[in-house]
């Protein structure tokens, strides 16, 4: 349990994130626009697709988007799988853009093509980017087009900004408050998580007996993993981060004081203060650019919350027919997804905005589908209802998910996966769970633990572990000058300190350089051996990790809880199994996409597959 969020994320993210959720699809509206009524909708609505002028007209779409070893996969099987999985919410997406839009009119507000460049050149300033690369980043990582991007991704955030900017207002107290959370004192402390007041009460006992003692009795007995593993130690906590309670707690303690127990939730928790950080000294030249800078992501973050209350009202106040999820209307219009204000939207429409937004990623899992099925019928195998009933109660009961008794719950893991949206548990299975038995009934027979497995198996989960402080730096030469200077004093608060001072890794910087022990097997064989072979009080080499450079300091290794190989024998070989056959499956898969043929028109590639060169290698090699 993390019982405090420290991360600085600018306010002015916060409505920039809520417009995208808010309008993930993209969508032409103009149309819809011209022909909007404020009448009742009757079922002869203007349909929008009708007043399309020519150069508005859709344009025609390739039919079969990909073709897998001489297998088709057409349009319109890809739409039917959008709709089933995407319809709703692109509709919903797309009724929000018309009421926005329909509301710019009224309110006589115009977002021109240079606003639209402006707010670009902004957002890429901000990132110490120019217009071009935001573009292409954002283009990328939404897969939209620039215009796409342009007309609706950035026309949205700036009609919503513009509807509802005259009512932001940012009070003193708010600036104060965003001040004191970013440039005020700071305190950090040291928790014990408990599950009762009992537990609580008796560790503060023990702790105000021997203040010292805290670190050891919050990795004995805090109920938290992570902050346990590093002693309880917490990063600093800022004033106005959202816990207040916690905060005044950890606030009124002085360093190596211990706190009453704190309830939050249905959680008890400890304090032990270990250093205040006093507030920053702000140069004189720089206040005015901070000061603009907090009233801008206020006003933002407020924009965000007053756009979300305008889209709810609109949606309130409009007469919105869902033809699409109706199976009457649906019957009686089946070309019409919904009817707003007495415009229809076109169900083709809602379909080709899901290929735009989601088409890549269905036909990649169709093209997957379609592989798999392939192979397993090469191979003379079939998934049976048997399998995908197993394997979501293997899923269910590797992730907990089981009832009062130790039964496995496959009722409330279904919940769980879909959201509690149980009418999504067929998509789970087409998308998850079919292909998991597919790819597992190609390789179980070939994935086996042997002895050495079960052994290194048993050292990693339940053999000692080396508790270390550590220092991460990117740059050998900066590697080099820390640890000459960790060698020459080494003590355990000066690697600390250093480790504040130059650890590029948050976790050990913000905690002084404390992390999880270490253990074996756990992938990293050289940084382990060297763990492993330190002493109580020494100085590790410097250890390179990939492109990283690790100094520890060792503070000794864990007494292991189990020592009988036998009582968990079955549990680490279910363990080792598991990871086993997943990278089996991982490794086949990989090898039938290498193997296959695979045309994908819709994005725009072609693959040759590896049996089909060495067969044309070899026929070019008889011939020679």
């Amino acid at each position: 349990m993390a019982m405090i969020a420290n991360t600085t994320q600018p306010q002015g993210w916060m409505y920039h994130l809520k417009v995208i959720a808010a309008f993930a699809v993209c969508f032409s509206l103009g149309t819809l626009i011209a022909t909007a009524q404020t009448n009742n909708a009757p079922q002869s609505a203007p349909v929008a697709s009708q007043a399309m002028p020519p150069d508005q007209q859709p344009q025609k779409q390739i039919e079969t988007l990909a073709v897998v070893n001489g297998q088709p996969i057409n349009r319109q099987q890809i739409a039917q799988e959008c709709l089933r999985r995407f319809g709703a919410d692109v509709l919903e997406t797309i009724i929000k853009k018309y009421l926005v839009t329909v509301e710019c009119e009224r309110s006589g507000i115009k977002i021109t093509e240079g606003d639209i460049n402006n707010e670009i050149v902004a957002e890429a300033k901000k990132l110490g980017w120019s217009a071009e690369r935001w573009l292409e980043v954002i283009s990328s990582d939404k897969e939209l087009t620039v215009d796409q991007i342009k007309n609706d991704y950035v026309w949205n955030k700036l009609a919503l900004r513009s509807l509802v900017a005259k009512q932001i207002e940012v009070s003193q107290e708010e600036l104060d408050e965003q001040m004191e959370f970013e440039f005020g004192s700071k305190v950090q402390v040291r928790q014990i998580v408990l599950d009762t007041a009992e537990q609580a009460q008796q560790i503060v006992q023990v702790a105000r007996a021997n203040p010292g003692d805290f670190e050891r009795l919050a990795k004995k007995h805090s109920i938290d993993p992570n902050s346990a593993s590093v002693g309880g130690l917490l990063p600093p906590i800022r004033k106005n981060s959202g816990l207040p309670q916690f905060e005044q707690a950890a606030f009124a303690l002085a360093p190596e004081q211990i706190s009453e127990p704190i309830q939050i939730a249905d959680k008890f928790i400890v304090l032990r203060c270990e250093r205040v950080f006093p507030a920053e000294e702000l140069p004189e030249d720089q206040l005015m650019a901070i000061h603009d800078r907090l009233v801008s992501e206020i006003s933002n973050a407020k924009m965000g919350d007053a756009a979300m209350d305008l889209l709810t009202n609109l949606q309130q106040s409009a007469k919105i027919q869902n033809v699409m999820n109706d199976p009457q209307l649906s019957v009686q219009m089946p070309g019409v997804a919904a009817i707003v204000n007495g415009v229809q939207i076109p169900k083709n429409h809602v379909a080709e905005e899901c290929i735009v937004r989601y088409g890549k990623d269905m036909l990649e899992t169709e093209i997957n589908r379609s592989l798999l099925s392939q192979t397993l019928q090469k191979n003379g195998m079939q998934v049976a209802q048997d399998d995908i009933n197993a394997e979501i109660s293997r899923a269910a009961e590797a992730l907990g998910h089981l009832d009062p008794t130790g039964k496995i719950d496959v009722d409330r893991w279904l919940k769980f996966v879909t959201g509690n949206d149980l009418a999504k548990v067929d998509f789970y299975i087409e998308d998850e769970v079919w292909p998991t038995v597919a790819v597992k009934k190609l390789v179980e027979s070939s994935v086996s633990v042997t002895e050495e497995d079960m052994q290194k198996g048993f050292e990693a989960n339940y053999g000692p572990r080396v508790e270390v402080l550590a220092i991460m730096t990117n740059d050998h030469r900066q590697a080099q000058k820390v640890w000459t200077m960790a060698a020459a004093n080494p003590t355990a608060e000066y690697f600390g300190q250093l480790a504040f001072q130059y650890s590029i890794e948050p976790a050990s910087k913000n905690n002084y350089g404390q992390v999880p022990p270490i253990q074996r097997h756990g992938g990293r064989a050289e940084l382990e051996k060297e763990a492993f072979n330190l002493k109580v009080g020494e100085i590790s080499k410097v250890v390179q990790v990939g492109e990283f450079w690790v100094i520890m300091y060792c503070q000794g290794q864990t007494e292991p809880v189990v020592t009988e190989f036998a009582a968990v024998k079955d549990e680490i070989h279910r363990t080792i199994l598991e990871k086993k056959m997943r990278l089996a499956m991982y490794e086949k898969f990989q090898q039938i996409r290498e193997e296959a043929q695979i045309d994908n028109f819709l994005a725009g590639t072609s693959q040759t597959g590896a049996a089909d060169i060495r067969s044309a290698r070899q026929t070019d090699e008889t011939n020679r």
